[in-house]
Formats: structure tokens, C-alpha cells, sequence
């Protein structure tokens, strides 16, 4: 069973995850996966012809110190942040090789495991929910998020509703989802909610393999 974890900016998926982990489950991480997919050479090529040299590392030079081409992340994502047409390029370029990677994680994790997670943050927005069984959503009220950002990233409140207000509305993606976990608490509630989600999810593998 492949369970995609997902949930907006300030939600709380990666703490979700961190516990997922501590209890031993599986959980892949798209936001890793595209770190490591941004340094594929064939990719990096893509990118610099569809975006220029300018998005490199080291003021644009081929190759920095270690002799090594590398995306500049921060200066890429400056150019796709307000302009839907090159983030979309952009996806065209990532999402093939970050797909294929993933289902290869995926179908290792599967030998040994019965239930696998999946964080990726923009699950709904990139119509991935057919690559999984579930979706489960960490959700929180706007509040909550904005309180988050700000004690983590040190932005301004301004900044931190930009950055909510872009993202699809929660209140859609609780629509979309199979399982929703509202994550406005302390820690010890998030892991007793958690705690109960794993139990119905075991209960419910267990009803499957009976009917077999």
C-alpha cells in the first residue's frame, strides 16, 4: 500500500514524516528526490538550454571549483516563482526523471514492507494522486501556518501569506484526500493522531487480506 503524504506550507507533513520513520515506515521524500535529480547531467543540460547559463551556480560559469556544473536552486527558483509558463517548462524538464525515480523507490520498498509513505508537498497540483492508494493530508488553520513560518524561516507575516496563498486551498485538497489530519496541537497530539491513523490503516490491510 503506497500512501501519499501531502498538506500545505507550514502543515506539518515533514514532522508527520519524521515520525512515519521513528516508527519505522518507509517514507520517500520528493523534495530529496528532485535534489538529486537536479544534479543528473542530462537534466542540468535541459535546463541550461531552456533557462541559460545565468541559473548556474558561481555567477553563471560552466563549472565551479570542483569542478562540477550545478543548478543554482535559489536563482532558478527566482525565475519560476512568479511565472507560471517557466515553472511549468521547468516541470516538464524534473517531473519525468523525479517520477521515475520514485516508482523505482517505490517497487524496492514493497519486498520488504506493506505500507510505504510518500511526502510530496505538491501531490494534487501535479495530478500525481493515481500514483498512489491513499492520500492522507496533514492540514492547520491558516493561523497555525503563518505562526509556523515565522518562528522557522524568518520571514514576515506578509511574506509568509504570499507563499500560503499561492498553494491550492486546503479546504480543495480536504476534498480530494482520503485522509485528513488537522495539526493545530502540540506534538504529543499530532502523535496520538498519527497513532490513530495507523491503526485503521492497519485494521484496514487487515480486512483486505481476509477477503482474500
Amino acid at each position: 500500500m503506497v500512501i501519499g503524504l501531502t498538506g500545505g506550507i507550514g502543515t506539518g507533513k515533514s514532522t508527520v514524516s519524521q515520525i512515519l520513520q521513528e516508527k519505522k515506515f518507509p517514507v520517500i521524500d520528493l523534495d530529496t528526490i528532485s535534489h538529486e535529480v537536479i544534479k543528473i547531467p542530462k537534466v542540468i543540460e535541459k535546463i541550461v538550454e531552456n533557462f541559460g547559463k545565468e541559473v548556474l551556480e558561481n555567477s553563471g560559469n560552466f563549472e565551479n571549483e570542483n569542478n562540477a556544473i550545478r543548478i543554482s536552486r535559489e536563482k532558478l527558483g527566482k525565475i519560476i516563482f512568479e511565472n507560471k509558463e517557466k515553472r511549468l517548462l521547468l516541470n516538464s524538464i524534473m517531473h519525468p526523471e523525479i517520477l521515475h525515480t520514485m516508482r523505482e523507490q517505490i517497487s524496492k520498498y514493497k519486498k520488504n514492507n506493506k505500507i510505504i509513505f510518500v511526502e510530496i508537498q505538491l501531490l494534487f497540483e501535479v495530478l500525481w494522486e493515481k500514483e498512489f492508494d491513499y492520500i492522507l493530508l496533514i492540514s492547520a488553520k491558516k493561523s497555525t501556518q503563518i505562526r509556523r513560518i515565522l518562528e522557522r524561516d524568518n520571514r514576515s507575516e506578509n511574506d509568509a501569506l504570499n507563499i500560503i496563498n499561492s498553494q491550492m486551498p486546503l479546504d480543495e485538497k480536504k476534498e480530494r484526500s482520503d485522509f485528513v489530519i488537522e495539526n493545530d496541537g502540540s506534538i504529543q497530539d499530532l502523535e496520538k493522531k498519527v497513532d490513530e491513523f495507523l491503526r485503521m490503516l492497519k485494521n484496514s490491510i487487515l480486512l483486505m487480506e481476509v477477503k482474500k
